[in-house]
């Protein structure tokens, strides 16, 4: 059984994070800026690979078994979240360069409707943070566990086994009564 992610799922999801963080800081603050036309086509250039990247990772991963790496079985909670965390994490990373490049063909070809373009690109930026920001902290604290799903895609800092400190098992007796809740409420349904 395959325990750790195979070494182009790691090279996909380290240039995927190098692409997003650039996207991110450089991205353009005034619509203005994109009057010039080699900003633009920069822009669509950009917008184009991060989607044809996003898409890629899309379907070589989505038939990959979710919390890959685990020691232990996963509830159907945990997997549930994780799945449901990662469709949001890929559904606002393809609506990100889409409306981008909705907005640059609006741009180019001079039609009404840019505010409701701009309005999804920025919902989308936002969903962004809030996916990947729950995916980074949910990472961290599963390497704190020392649950193995870390050591499966991260190629630094591995973990060493399970931590069964007290706040762990703390933390766990909460997680456990979440994934009942989700088991009994959400996934039984």
């Amino acid at each position: 059984m395959q325990n750790s992610h195979t070494p182009l799922a790691k090279f996909i999801h380290l240039t995927f994070t190098v692409l997003y963080a650039y996207g991110i800081f450089k991205q353009v603050e005034d619509l203005d800026d994109l009057d010039d036309i080699s900003l633009l086509n920069f822009e669509i250039f950009f917008a184009i690979v991060f989607l044809v990247i996003v898409l890629i990772r899309y379907f070589y991963m989505k038939d990959v078994k979710t919390l890959l790496g685990a020691h232990d079985q996963m509830r159907k909670g945990h997997l549930y979240i994780a799945k449901m965390t990662h469709r949001l994490v890929y559904f606002s990373l393809i609506m990100l360069p889409t409306t981008g490049l909705l907005i640059a063909g609006m741009i180019a070809v001079d039609i009404p409707g840019m505010q409701a373009a701009i309005a999804l690109h920025e919902f989308s930026a936002f969903l962004s943070y809030v996916t990947i920001a729950l995916h980074v902290a949910a990472s961290l604290y599963s390497r704190y566990k020392g649950e193995g799903i870390w050591n499966a895609m991260v190629p630094i800092f591995k973990e060493k086994g399970k931590n069964n400190s007290d706040l762990v098992l703390k933390l766990e007796g909460i997680e456990d009564k979440v994934y009942s809740f989700i088991e009994e409420k959400i996934i039984s349904k």
